[in-house]
């Protein structure tokens, strides 16, 4: 487990986490547009298939969609034609990559990694081919992630690889401006996601982003694949599918049982019973430090990536998590009050789980072991709870 300054006070073999534009002249747009389309536009395949009648291109026109939600359209509207995205160079840039990891130094370049290091990133095929060993090496050496489409404030290059980051979306003492970390510069766009009046927000574990649609689904070929909590501006949406957009333009499709639609401004509607059941989705996902998506997770990532997914922005690290919401007495517990440990009688928090009633949390303990419903009582030295929701 690494504290707020950075320092393991777990070993290896425990590890835990607390801490847990520049726009191209025109010509050379012209030049290599399709080169920089294939690696930064959204971390995204190529394949892109034809659309049914249902399928064709919709713009984000206001209205009200099939389901009900305010904002969408379920009506066709003029295509909206794809742009290249800008290069990332200074000042506000986003993550073009279904997940970018954030390394603590721009130097690590081991080849098992690559999945992680590359546009289009594949998160998936990089955990799986890790060994526990592997991601024992991690430790120490990743500071968080961001996912698809996060807005990060650039603070420093490495070169012209490497850009170094800050999250504003993952709250630390270690940095106001947000999580810090380094990030492959290929992996980042000077271009915004686009705004619209309601986003899908990834409901499942991962989800599959489809070349096109028709009437009765997604169809087509895969385009990338998401994490959970994902959010993605929404064009269209339909009881069997919602089209979104990617950063530059193009629209991709989403199964509907995958997204909750949420319209900006309104509430999330986040329960106790909510963050529970949303957290039971990911039981028997291996442990990853510094993971804070569905391809795995940390401890407080776990905790802090449920709670974001309903709109609640908890501090990143489980030292921080600790500090913050209201202090609850152990015989007090609610399902949802987050439960902190130690890993010494006096020294600082190390671990962070989620309390589901009857004396269980649901966590995220360690390398080398999958997410699990266990008893409070498993870890020897409780340091206290924490409530963020009344309800």
């Amino acid at each position: 487990m690494v504290t707020s300054t950075g320092v393991s006070s777990l070993s290896p073999q425990v590890s835990r986490r607390a801490r847990g534009v520049h726009r191209w002249p025109a010509v050379a747009v012209v030049v290599v547009g399709l080169v920089v389309f294939a690696a930064v536009s959204a971390g995204i395949a190529h394949a892109s298939g034809s659309h049914g009648a249902a399928g064709t291109p919709a713009g984000s026109a206001a209205g009200v969609s099939a389901d009900g939600v305010a904002g969408v359209t379920s009506g066709a509207a003029a295509p909206v034609a794809a742009r290249v995205p800008a290069r990332c160079g200074s000042g506000t840039c986003f993550v073009a990559v279904s997940v970018a990891t954030l390394w603590v130094k721009p130097t690590y370049r081991r080849a098992v990694d690559w999945p992680a290091r590359a546009n289009p990133a594949d998160p998936r095929k990089w955990v799986a081919a890790l060994t526990v060993r592997q991601k024992l090496w991690l430790v120490g050496k990743l500071e968080s992630q961001a996912l698809y489409g996060t807005k990060v404030t650039v603070i420093g290059h490495h070169g012209t690889e490497w850009t170094k980051v800050a999250v504003p979306s993952q709250p630390t003492n270690r940095d106001s401006r947000g999580y810090p970390g380094w990030v492959p510069t290929r992996q980042l766009t000077g271009t915004a996601p686009a705004r619209a009046a309601a986003s899908a927000v990834i409901r499942s574990p991962t989800a599959w982003l489809w070349s096109s649609w028709t009437s009765a689904g997604v169809a087509g070929t895969h385009v990338m694949r998401v994490s959970y909590d994902t959010r993605l501006p929404v064009v269209r949406s339909t009881s069997a599918y919602v089209v979104v957009s990617l950063i530059g333009g193009r629209q991709v499709a989403v199964r509907r049982s995958a997204v909750m639609l949420h319209t900006r401004g309104t509430v999330w509607g986040v329960t106790r019973a909510k963050v529970v059941a949303e957290a039971r989705k990911f039981v028997g996902l291996q442990y990853l430090w510094a993971g804070t998506s569905g391809f795995g997770y940390d401890c407080s990532g776990f905790t802090y990536s449920v709670y974001h997914a309903y709109g609640r922005t908890l501090s990143r690290d489980a030292d921080r998590q600790a500090a913050h919401g209201t202090a609850v007495g152990r015989a007090s517990l609610l399902p949802g009050d987050l439960v902190f440990f130690r890993d010494s009688p006096s020294g600082p928090i190390g671990h962070v789980g989620m309390y589901v009633g009857n004396g269980k949390m649901i966590d995220s303990p360690q390398t080398g072991v999958a997410i699990r419903v266990e008893p409070v009582s498993s870890y020897a030295y409780y340091a206290g709870a924490r409530r963020y929701l009344s309800r």
